[in-house]
């Protein structure tokens, strides 16, 4: 038998077997494209998520008191570049833009001394910065807000600002691009300030940040800075690296068990699709036994097995990366805002194809050994 005709007659197999049950191949698909949408999205949260904000350069982060919400008017800036051994203030705002209908970038619009920080931690060229600071309307662009935005360096583009693209058109010039997953961009906040208000409205901050001149004294600099708004409204919350150290260790231990749930996760797709294929092999011996008395050999029945269990894995995780982006397209976008680019990182790409092909292989190992039991006498059972 030539290859063609053989894999022919294999597709024929899986085919008529499928048709036969197609409630069992339904029922497998949504279980594998829920199995899909689960990995990536618990993936998405178990990544490490880097904030923009080129915090780790500094050793105080303030912020509104109010559990660490809403702005920080800008003119504290001043009182706190009066707080004794205070050093280096800069704060930043946000804005939305709308690039495209289905895409939004959010700018981080930096002001005040240190603002090459952020640029520098992002290993955006020197050369490049120096053009950054000399334009008041320059911007550098995250990889993915180029691509998603067909914009490239050198180009002068005006999007509307807002969630939903109604508000004031932004004049930038992209002077530079960085690696980043995130449609997102670096900005000049007296800019935007002027011409967007913004989220938070106009002279507003999202945080600040300074420096002790002796990074030992950031405890005592961050202690002397809530005093100092201690009476005032909103109060500001003052944290160290530190601090912020804690949070990520605390926040390492959701992580770990999001990682338990994926793979309680898989396992749970791994008993289903071991459970429902090894009784589905069950029902088909009598049929593996009469193919056999036609010709069949036992190699032919058991790779049109597999070829059927392919396509249902194929369908169930194509399924799953279709529900996957349009969960993404619907949730709201301040989701993604305040969240700082939520994305799913490039290891769960990779992982998925690794884990479905471990779980075809081990669905497959109870039908292997039927097919290879089988014998011809079998079929009387038909």
């Amino acid at each position: 038998m030539t290859p063609i005709r053989s894999l022919r007659t294999l597709a024929a197999l899986a085919a008529d077997n499928l048709r036969a049950s197609r409630s069992q191949a339904a029922y497998l698909i949504v279980t594998l494209a829920i199995t899909t949408v689960a990995w990536l999205t618990l993936a998405a949260l178990v990544a490490p998520n880097v904030s923009d904000t080129g915090k780790e350069a500094f050793g105080i982060v303030i912020r509104n008191g109010s559990q660490n919400s809403g702005s920080v008017p800008l003119h504290y800036a001043r009182r706190i570049e009066a707080v004794r051994g205070a050093r280096d203030v800069f704060w930043y705002g946000m804005q939305a833009i709308k690039c495209t209908a289905a895409t939004m970038v959010g700018l981080y619009a930096f002001g005040g001394p240190g603002t090459d920080n952020p640029l520098v931690k992002r290993k955006v060229p020197a050369a490049t910065i120096r053009r950054w600071n000399a334009d008041p309307l320059a911007a550098v662009i995250s990889a993915a807000a180029a691509a998603k935005c067909g914009w490239r360096v050198g180009q002068g583009v005006d999007p509307p600002s807002g969630m939903r693209g109604t508000g004031n058109h932004v004049d930038l010039h992209i002077v530079g691009t960085f690696s980043g997953p995130a449609p997102l961009g670096l900005v000049h906040y007296d800019y935007i300030n002027r011409v967007a208000p913004g989220i938070q409205g106009k002279d507003k901050v999202v945080t600040f940040f300074a420096s002790a001149a002796d990074p030992r004294d950031n405890e005592a600099l961050a202690a002397r800075v809530e005093a100092a708004f201690a009476h005032d409204f909103p109060a500001v919350n003052a944290t160290t690296n530190a601090t912020e150290q804690n949070a990520w260790a605390r926040f390492g231990k959701v992580q770990q068990l999001l990682a338990f749930v994926m793979a309680a996760i898989l396992l749970c797709a791994a008993s289903v699709l071991v459970s429902v294929l090894a009784h589905a092999a069950a029902q088909r011996k009598s049929r593996f036994a009469l193919l056999q008395v036609l010709g069949f050999r036992r190699a032919t029945l058991f790779g049109a097995f597999t070829l059927e269990l392919l396509a249902t894995a194929m369908l169930g995780a194509l399924l799953g990366l279709r529900l996957e982006r349009l969960v993404a397209k619907l949730g709201p976008s301040t989701i993604w805002l305040f969240s700082k680019g939520v994305h799913v990182p490039t290891w769960a790409w990779w992982g998925l194809p690794v884990w479905l092909a471990a779980l075809v292989a081990v669905a497959l190992a109870w039908p292997a050994g039927l097919i290879a039991r089988v014998r011809p006498a079998d079929y009387r059972a038909v």
